[in-house]
C-alpha cells in the first residue's frame, strides 16, 4: 500500500486513450539520482527508438536531461508499484492458506492500493485484458465470464466465497501486469496527462460510487490513486520548474492540500465509507477537480520537451 507520506487532458501526440501509444521505449539505465553535470550528453544510444527533447520551443540541455529523468523516474515508480501488487498477492496466498482472515483482509486492502497507483496504465496498455481480470466489478462483468480478481477476493473475505481459488488467479495474473507495465516508457507530458487522468478518476468514479461495495472501505481507492498522482507531479516537477515555476508551486500547493485534506478523512483501510461526510466529498471532489485543471495546464507546457518517435 502507498503510505501517504510518499504521497482538461493535455495535447499528446498520440490519443491519451491509448497511453501506449504515448509511449517513448528507451534504453534508460543508470541512476535516477545522477547529476546532470555528470550525465552523458542526450543523443542515440543502443536501442533507442525515440529520444527526448524535441526541436521545438525552448528544448536545450537542461531541459532535454530533465526530461530524461522525469521519463526515468516515473518507469522506476511504476516499477515499484507493480513489485509491492505482486509481493502483496503473494501474502494474500499465503493467508488465505493459512486461514488467517484479519490478515487477509490487509493484505487484500494493500493489494488494492498497490493496484491502484497503476490502474490507468493497465486499463490503457496491451494489458487491457489483463486488467479486467484483476480488477473488475461484479457489476462489470458481463454474461460468459467469470467474476475475479480483487473483487471477487474482497467478496470472498467479507462475505464468503472461493478465496483460495480467487487468489490463485490473481497470483497467475500479477505478474503479467508486472511484466507488461515494465515495457512502458512514458514522456514527461504523457506522465502528466496520467496525473490528470487519476484524479479525474476519483471525482468521477471513486468518489460518487465506492469502488469496494463488500468491505465499504472505498477511501482507500481514493487515497491510493491520488497519492499515485502527486508521484506522477513529482516525477516531472523539475522539469515543469524550468519550464513554468509559478505554475509548478500553484499545482504543488494544490496536492498539498488535497494530501491534508485527506489525512483529515482517517485512516484509508479503517475509515467505512458512512464516515465520509456529504461536504468532505464535495470540498475534496472540488479540491480534485482544480488540481486536474491546473495540472492540464502544466502538463500542456511539457509538450516540447516530451519525446518523439514511435513505441517498439
Amino acid at each position: 500500500m502507498n503510505p501517504r507520506a510518499t504521497s482538461a487532458r493535455a495535447h499528446l501526440v498520440a490519443p491519451v486513450a491509448s497511453v501506449a501509444l504515448a509511449l517513448a521505449v528507451c534504453a534508460c539505465g543508470g541512476s535516477v539520482a545522477a547529476r546532470h553535470d555528470a550525465a552523458p550528453a542526450v543523443g542515440p544510444e543502443a536501442g533507442v527508438t525515440s529520444r527526448y527533447g524535441t526541436d521545438t520551443g525552448d528544448s536545450d540541455r537542461a531541459t532535454s536531461l530533465a526530461a530524461e529523468d522525469a521519463t526515468r523516474t516515473y518507469a522506476n515508480q511504476v516499477g515499484t508499484w507493480t513489485s509491492d501488487f505482486v509481493g502483496s498477492i503473494g501474502a494474500l496466498q499465503a493467508d488465505v492458506a493459512g486461514g488467517h482472515t484479519a490478515a487477509a483482509e490487509s493484505d487484500e486492502l494493500a493489494a488494492q492500493a498497490d493496484y491502484d497507483s497503476f490502474r490507468d496504465l493497465d486499463n490503457s496498455s496491451d494489458g487491457s485484458i489483463n486488467a479486467s481480470s484483476l480488477d473488475e466489478l461484479e457489476t462489470d462483468v458481463v454474461p460468459g465470464e467469470t467474476f475475479g480478481g480483487l473483487h471477487a477476493v474482497e467478496r470472498d473475505l467479507w462475505s464468503g466465497g472461493p478465496a483460495a481459488a480467487d487468489v490463485a488467479g490473481l497470483t497467475a495474473q500479477a505478474p503479467v501486469a508486472e511484466f507488461v507495465l515494465s515495457r512502458l516508457r512514458l514522456g514527461p507530458e504523457a506522465v502528466g496527462t496520467v496525473a490528470v487522468d487519476q484524479l479525474t478518476w476519483v471525482v468521477d468514479t471513486a468518489l460518487t460510487t465506492s469502488q469496494e461495495p463488500v468491505s465499504h472501505l472505498g477511501l482507500v481507492d481514493v487515497d491510493a490513486t491520488e497519492a499515485a498522482a502527486a508521484r506522477a507531479f513529482a516525477a516531472v516537477e523539475p522539469l515543469a520548474q524550468l519550464v513554468d515555476p509559478s505554475l509548478t508551486r500553484t499545482v504543488a500547493g494544490q496536492f498539498a492540500t488535497l494530501a491534508t485534506q485527506l489525512v483529515a478523512l482517517g485512516a484509508p483501510a479503517t475509515t467505512p465509507d458512512t464516515s465520509v461526510t456529504a461536504a468532505a466529498r464535495l470540498a475534496l471532489s472540488q479540491q480534485l477537480d482544480a488540481t486536474a485543471s491546473t495540472l492540464a495546464r502544466l502538463t500542456a507546457r511539457l509538450a516540447p520537451y516530451g519525446t518523439q518517435g514511435s513505441p517498439s
